[in-house]
């Protein structure tokens, strides 16, 4: 959910964040004679810049009145499928995207629309008039459309990318090796323009009245530019691991290098008169849909560890905390609704990417014999100290050196829906790192503090779930897909949206064929491959 305060904000950011998806009326909007001109909006960055904070606030969709753009795209798909949280709507008597109904409510719609419907048609419009023009300003677009559209291909696979805005009554889809691959070439493009900016003009912010992430600090977005090529490089490491591999270094290795400590990360905050409220409270809070996850609540009771209180509230049951499992028949919401709810206020930043998880893809990377600038071991355990910093979590001195905490069995404090201790569903990986343990063991080490770490953006912890195959997620106790989703596998992507079948029918159909499998919730994507 947003609100903008226009009562004296500038005509132009106006003007750039109330136009939407109408972004093709740009002129038209521009023709009144008491307002601003193109003329006048060309200094100064005035002719695009708006169209920036309208990308920004759909990279993780916040732009809506509401927050259902949001619970769509983001709390019934990845917030849950990662195990950070529950949806405890009754909805269909529980037959939803919970327990693998993916084809109830139309729900899996909503990220494909926010992508090109909002973010896509503000980039069409910097492309056009900036690229030129100011290179910079294309060049942060550039990093933006990156940042949104590789959620979108993580959710669906192929997507109708590259021919976006050259018009036509229908858009053919691209496959996600191809649109993956383009990220790499326009990521390095981007860095190169804003870091020959930023070395000579190191003071300049020529988008601070725009930028709600870092003010306009082209040298910040460098580092973000860096640190987003590291994370996708290692999401293509199981299909084409020597390029995995040369873009992680080259990410790490570049002279500004990657996220390293808490003031690096990206997050997006009020700012220029524009107020962005975080969307999640509003789906925990006025919706009352959503949950601490049953997985959550073991890890972080089982580990003993002080993130718990700061990820969530005590639950009004009993002031400990409590977490639902996802996938169960929920008859009646309100006996689930006094159990902990996420720990995020309206003031709260909505996070893209943070230092921790920067920490723990170079720990991955050391681990598989990159050069990460430092062993996998020092690395993993900065990466604990960094999310705790982060949160301000006080990191107890025996965590880094327990070496028998696994996680805790889960009792459902409503019905009977546990997990106990000596289900193989429970996992039994410990903190400790370990130099003679097997790389599976310390791979799963490392990603399960890195799911820990990467609270709350569920979208990137399901991706990381289906790319390695930790942590251990509960399984849905109830699958509806009938049949086209393995219970033990898990839910590996989203089908296309019923908007594209009936619009854009035809490429659409073809798109299935990029797949190399049908278009439903059991087929993996290009990277998912281990």
């Amino acid at each position: 959910m947003k609100t903008y305060r226009f009562s004296g904000l500038p005509l132009f950011l106006a003007l750039g964040l109330t136009m939407g998806a109408c972004t093709d009326n740009f002129k038209d909007y521009n023709t009144n004679p008491n307002e601003a001109t193109e003329e006048m909006l060309s200094y100064d960055n005035l002719l695009v810049g708006g169209f920036v904070p309208q990308m920004q606030m759909d990279v993780i969709p916040v732009s809506d009145k509401g927050a259902n753009d949001y619970q769509r795209a983001q709390c019934l798909t990845g917030d849950i499928f990662s195990g950070y949280m529950a949806a405890i709507g009754v909805w269909n008597g529980s037959s939803n995207n919970s327990t693998y109904n993916l084809s109830f409510g139309g729900w899996n719609d909503a990220a494909f629309s926010v992508g090109f419907t909002k973010v896509m048609p503000a980039w069409k419009q910097i492309h056009d008039k900036a690229e030129e023009v100011t290179p910079t300003t294309y060049a942060l677009a550039q990093v933006l459309k990156v940042a949104t559209m590789h959620r979108l291909t993580d959710n669906y696979g192929p997507l109708p990318y590259f021919n976006f805005g050259h018009g036509g009554l229908t858009t053919p889809y691209d496959s996600q090796e191809e649109i993956y691959k383009s990220f790499f070439k326009d990521l390095d493009a981007a860095i190169e323009v804003l870091e020959d900016f930023a070395i000579k003009n190191p003071a300049a912010r020529p988008l601070r009245k725009f930028d709600l992430v870092y003010g306009g600090d082209y040298g910040k977005w460098v580092k973000f530019a860096n640190s987003l090529k590291l994370r996708l490089a290692m999401r293509i490491s199981y299909v084409e691991p020597e390029l995995a591999r040369r873009y992680a270094e080259e990410a790490v290795n570049h002279s500004r290098g990657v996220f390293t400590q808490n003031t690096d990360n990206a997050l997006l905050q009020s700012a220029n008169g524009i107020i962005v409220y975080n969307p999640l409270k509003v789906v925990w809070d006025a919706y009352s849909d959503t949950r601490m996850g049953a997985n959550m609540e073991s890890f972080l009771k089982g580990y003993g560890d002080a993130r718990l209180s700061k990820y969530f509230n005590a639950s009004k049951k009993d002031g400990e905390y409590h977490g639902v499992r996802t996938g169960i028949v929920i008859g009646d919401k309100s006996k689930y609704e006094p159990l902990s709810t996420p720990n995020i206020e309206a003031n709260k930043p909505v996070q893209w990417m943070v230092a921790a998880e920067v920490y723990f893809l170079r720990a991955e990377g050391a681990l598989r014999g990159w050069d990460m600038g430092d062993t996998a071991e020092e690395l993993y355990n900065q990466g604990i100290r960094t999310s705790h910093a982060q949160w301000d979590a006080v990191l107890p001195g025996a965590y880094l050196k327990d070496e028998a905490s696994v996680a805790a069995s889960y009792e459902d404090p409503v019905a009977s829906n546990h997990i106990r201790t000596g289900d193989n569903r429970l996992s039994t990986i410990t903190i400790k790192w370990n130099n003679s343990d097997s790389f599976e063991k310390n791979l799963e080490r490392i990603i399960t503090q890195k799911w820990l770490s990467v609270y709350p953006d569920g979208q990137e912890a399901w991706s990381e779930f289906r790319r390695t195959g930790y942590p251990k997620i509960f399984p849905v106790a109830v699958n509806n897909s009938g049949g086209t989703i393995s219970t033990e596998k898990q839910i590996r992507r989203i089908p296309f949206p019923i908007s594209e079948y009936n619009n854009n029918k035809a490429e659409v159909r073809k798109a299935v064929s990029l797949l190399n499998g049908p278009d439903n919730g059991g087929t993996n994507l290009w990277w998912d491959k281990k």
